[in-house]
């Protein structure tokens, strides 16, 4: 006479792979969000007072891409101030936060600096929507004579 299979330890070992398989998952995809770090943005002013910022993302081979904003008044009271884009709403030291994708790092970061966009994605700078490769050192300046037109945004007709 053969022995009935006991279907509880069927259960019980197909629920242990699936809490071990989804720990498992989890572990990895956390550690394939942080892997690459955030966006490390430092906020400062000249011996002038000329606000600029320094970007760095090592993993990118980004080191010190420095944005500077001559003609512009220095908002900070206690420079240098160095941010990390980790988590999203991060409040940069000048500036507004316009737009923060941090679900894998290091993401995009958009920022509103005196009436600049200065957006960080991981194949290039971008100031005023004109993209700039990624080299270490590299300086470029932002003034007030080169802001980009603002974007207008037609107003759609309601049919009621």
């Amino acid at each position: 006479m053969q022995q009935p299979d006991n279907i509880l330890k069927h259960f019980a070992l197909v629920g242990v792979i699936a809490v071990v398989g989804y720990f498992s998952l989890y572990a990895l995809d956390t550690h394939l969000r942080a892997r690459k770090g955030p966006w490390e943005v430092t906020f400062a002013a000249e011996t002038n007072g000329t606000p600029y910022l320094v970007v760095n993302q090592p993993a990118l081979g980004v080191r010190d891409v420095k944005v500077r904003f001559p003609g512009e008044t220095n908002p900070l009271t206690n420079a240098p101030v160095t941010v990390r884009f980790t988590e999203p709403n991060t409040k940069p030291a000048f500036g507004e936060l316009r737009f923060q994708d941090a679900t894998y790092l290091p993401g995009t970061v958009t920022l509103l600096a005196f009436n600049h966009e200065v957006e960080f994605i991981p194949r290039g700078l971008s100031l005023d929507r004109r993209e700039h490769a990624w080299q270490p050192g590299l300086s470029l300046d932002l003034s007030p004579t080169n802001q980009a037109p603002p974007v207008r945004v037609k107003a759609r007709k309601r049919n009621y």
